[in-house]
C-alpha cells in the first residue's frame, strides 16, 4: 500500500536560493544579442537585476540605434514564479518514416553553424514532450520574484534620416564623444544653427520629443446604436436604417430680399401621389384654406384640421401648397405659391408681429401645438390624447381672458381686440392721408409707418403682459399713445413722440420712451439715419454725450420758467434711464428673434441667412 502511494505522489525538487527577474519582451526574439541592446545593454540589465527600488521600471528601445526615439517604459510588478529547464533529446533533422525501419535522409543538425539552426517553436518542443514522454529533464534554476510587463502603447514614430539637423544633432551632440583617443574632440564646437531670416523652402521640419502623452489605450467601447436596424432594401440588399431619423421638410425658406418668391414646390419634394393618405387628406384641407387667404401662420393653418394625425402630418403638407418668409415684415408667415406680399398694400393684413411670452407652464411653442418640435412628442411631456378636445381659435388675438398660450406670433388679421384693430385698420373716414406707404418697406415696417407699428406694439404687449397676470388693462390708459403720429422721421422723432412731462403722467412718459426706442431699435431706422447722418459727427456726438440724452430743441433763445425747466429736466433724466432699459430689452428681443430664426419653424437645422442686425438702439 505504501509502494503505491508512493508511486502515484509526484517527485520533489529542490530550488536553488537563485533569484532571477523576467523580462516579457513584446518581440519575437530572434537574436539575444539585439534583445539587450533594446534594453539598453548590460547597462540596462545590470539595473533591471540591481534596481534602486523594487518598482523601479525599465525603458525598452525598439530602435536602439536611433538616440532620439522615445523608449517604452515598462510596470514592475512583484511575482512568486518558478523558473524551470526542461531538457529534451535533441533534435538531428533526419526523417523517416513513421513505424518503419528505413535509414535516416536528411543533413544532421549539429553539424551546422549555430546561426543555421533553426529556432524550434513552442509547438515543435510540446511535441517533443509528448514523443518523448520518458526521456525529457525537469530542472528547477530558480524562484522569479519580479517580472517586468510591458503594457503600455508605444509612441509615433517619425523618421529623420533625410532631416539634416536632426543627422547633425545625432552625431554631433548626441554622441557624447567629447574626448577620442585622448584628444579633445571639438564635433560639439561644429554644431551650429542656422540664424538666416525669412522663409526659405524645403524648410527642415524638426519632430517634437514625443507625439503622444498617454500609453495607455482608450476604451471606447463602440456599441450600435439601439435606434439602427437592419432592413431589406427594394433591391433585396440588407441595408441599417436609423428609426429615430427625422425626415427632412422640404420647405421654401426665404430672405425678405429674395428678388422672385417660389410659384411651386422643391424639385426633389416627392411626388403627392406617393405619400400616405394621412398626408394627401391635409394636403387637400390646407389648399382649400388658402383658397380663403394667401396666408396663414402655422398655428392658423392647425387650429382648422380637426383630427391630431393631420395636424402631425402639417409640417410635411406645407411644402406641397406655400412658403415661409424667414425675415422681414411677414415673418414666418406661410404664404401660398406665387404670391408676393411685397406688391399690394393688400397683403398688409398678414403682416405678423411676435412677442417674448415667459408663461408659468413650461416652454410653449413659437407658433405651435404641443411644443416646438411639435410632430413627436417628448418623452418626458404625456401624448396628445386623440380623443380630448382641439381648440380651433388659439391663433386669434381678443384680448380677453383667457390667453391662449400655444404661441407667440399674430397676425394682424387675427387680431380682433378693438383698440389694436383701430390703430392698424382705422375706419376709411377717420383714415388720415398717407396711412398707407406708397412702397413697401421690406427689411421691418412692411405697408405700415414706423409710428403705426410701435403703437401697435407697444400696446398689445402691455395687453398681454396683462392677461398672463389675468388682468384686463384699461384701454384709456393708452389715449395718449393714441395720439403719437405714424410716421416717424430722424428731424421729429424726439419732438412728435415726446409728452409734455407737465402733464402726462410718468407711466405715459415711460410708454413713449419705449415707442421712441422700438422706433430706433428697428433696421429700416437705422438704414435710414445711417443714409441721412454724417458717421462721424454721430460718433462724436455719442462720445461727448457720454451716455446722456440731450434733447435738441429748434427754437434758439426762448426762455422757459423755473417749472418748465424743472419738469423739463425731469423728463430728461426719466427718458435717459428708460431708453436705456429698453435699449437692453428690444437687444434681448432681437437676440432671441435671432434665435428663433436659426431654429425655424420647420424644426429642421437651418443656417441663418443674412439680414439686417438688430441688436440695440442707437444711443445718443
Amino acid at each position: 500500500m505504501s509502494e503505491q502511494q508512493g508511486s502515484r505522489t509526484a517527485p520533489f525538487y529542490h530550488i536553488p536560493s537563485r533569484q532571477i527577474v523576467s523580462v516579457e519582451h513584446p518581440a519575437m526574439i530572434k537574436n539575444f544579442n539585439k534583445a539587450i541592446d533594446t534594453l539598453q545593454g548590460n547597462m540596462g540589465i545590470s539595473k533591471i537585476l540591481n534596481p534602486p527600488k523594487a518598482d523601479t521600471p525599465t525603458y525598452l528601445y525598439l530602435r536602439p540605434e536611433d538616440p532620439m526615439s522615445r523608449p517604452v517604459q515598462s510596470t514592475s510588478l512583484p511575482s512568486n514564479n518558478i523558473l524551470l529547464k526542461v531538457t529534451v533529446p535533441k533534435r538531428t533533422g533526419r526523417k523517416r518514416k513513421r513505424g518503419s525501419d528505413e535509414p535516416f535522409t536528411g543533413v544532421p543538425v549539429s553539424t551546422l553553424s549555430p546561426e543555421l539552426q533553426p529556432r524550434r517553436s513552442a509547438k515543435e518542443l510540446l511535441r517533443s514532450l509528448r514523443d518523448n514522454a520518458d526521456k525529457y529533464q525537469v530542472e528547477p534554476v530558480g524562484t522569479v520574484n519580479r517580472t517586468h510587463v510591458f503594457r503600455g502603447m508605444p509612441d509615433f514614430a517619425y523618421s529623420t534620416t533625410n532631416s539634416s539637423f536632426s543627422n547633425r544633432f545625432r552625431e554631433q551632440i548626441l554622441s557624447f564623444d567629447c574626448v577620442t583617443n585622448g584628444v579633445a574632440d571639438d564635433k560639439m564646437k561644429q554644431f551650429d544653427l542656422d540664424m538666416a531670416k525669412g522663409v526659405a523652402p524645403n524648410v527642415d521640419i524638426i519632430p517634437p520629443p514625443s507625439f503622444s502623452q498617454g500609453d495607455i489605450p482608450f476604451i471606447y467601447s463602440y456599441r450600435q446604436n439601439q435606434a439602427v436596424r437592419q432592413s431589406v432594401d427594394s433591391s433585396g440588399n440588407i441595408t441599417f436604417v436609423n428609426t429615430q431619423q427625422s425626415t427632412k421638410v422640404l420647405t421654401h425658406l426665404v430672405a425678405y430680399d429674395i428678388a422672385e418668391v417660389p410659384s411651386k414646390p422643391q424639385d426633389d419634394c416627392p411626388a403627392l401621389e406617393t405619400q400616405d393618405k394621412i398626408l394627401q387628406e391635409t394636403v387637400a384641407i390646407v389648399e382649400e384654406l388658402f383658397n380663403q387667404r394667401p396666408a396663414w401662420t402655422r398655428r392658423g393653418l392647425r387650429n382648422h384640421l380637426k383630427d391630431v394625425e393631420q395636424r402631425y402630418a402639417l409640417r410635411h403638407a406645407i411644402p406641397y401648397v406655400g412658403y415661409i418668409m424667414r425675415s422681414g415684415p411677414w415673418r414666418d408667415a406661410i404664404i401660398k405659391f406665387g404670391h408676393d406680399p411685397r406688391t399690394s398694400p393688400d397683403y398688409r393684413r398678414y403682416q405678423t408681429l411676435m412677442f417674448r411670452i415667459l408663461p408659468r407652464e413650461p416652454e410653449v411653442a413659437r407658433d405651435g401645438y404641443g411644443g416646438r418640435r411639435h410632430a413627436v412628442p417628448r418623452l418626458n411631456e404625456a401624448a396628445i390624447d386623440p380623443n380630448a378636445e382641439l381648440k380651433e381659435d388659439t391663433h386669434i388675438f381678443t384680448g380677453r381672458l383667457p390667453l391662449p398660450l400655444d404661441g407667440r406670433m399674430w397676425m394682424f388679421c387675427d387680431i380682433t381686440d378693438p383698440l389694436l384693430q383701430s390703430i392698424v385698420f382705422p375706419p376709411p373716414e377717420s383714415q388720415p392721408s398717407g396711412f398707407i406707404r406708397e412702397t413697401c418697406d421690406i427689411i421691418s415696417d412692411g405697408w405700415f409707418g414706423s409710428g403705426t407699428l410701435a403703437k401697435l406694439k407697444l400696446i398689445m404687449r402691455h395687453k398681454l403682459l396683462a392677461l398672463i397676470e389675468d388682468q384686463i388693462p384699461n384701454d384709456q390708459d393708452f389715449a395718449c399713445i393714441l395720439r403719437l403720429p405714424d410716421y416717424a422721421t430722424p428731424e421729429n422723432v424726439n419732438t412728435a413722440f415726446t409728452l409734455d412731462a407737465s402733464v402726462a403722467s410718468n407711466r405715459e412718459l415711460i410708454m413713449a420712451t419705449e415707442i421712441r426706442a422700438m422706433i430706433k431699435g428697428t433696421p429700416s431706422w437705422r438704414e435710414l439715419t445711417n443714409q441721412g447722418q454724417d458717421q462721424d459727427a454721430t460718433s462724436k456726438r455719442g462720445k461727448g454725450a457720454a451716455g446722456r440724452r440731450v434733447q435738441w430743441r429748434d427754437t434758439a433763445g426762448e426762455d422757459e420758467s423755473e417749472g418748465e425747466e424743472e419738469a423739463i429736466e425731469k423728463q430728461e433724466i426719466l427718458e435717459a434711464g428708460v431708453e436705456e432699459v429698453m435699449n437692453a430689452v428690444i437687444a434681448a428681443e432681437y437676440d432671441d428673434e435671432n434665435d428663433d430664426q436659426a431654429e425655424s419653424d420647420e424644426g429642421e437645422d437651418v443656417e441663418e441667412e443674412s439680414r439686417p442686425s438688430g441688436k440695440s438702439a442707437n444711443r445718443r
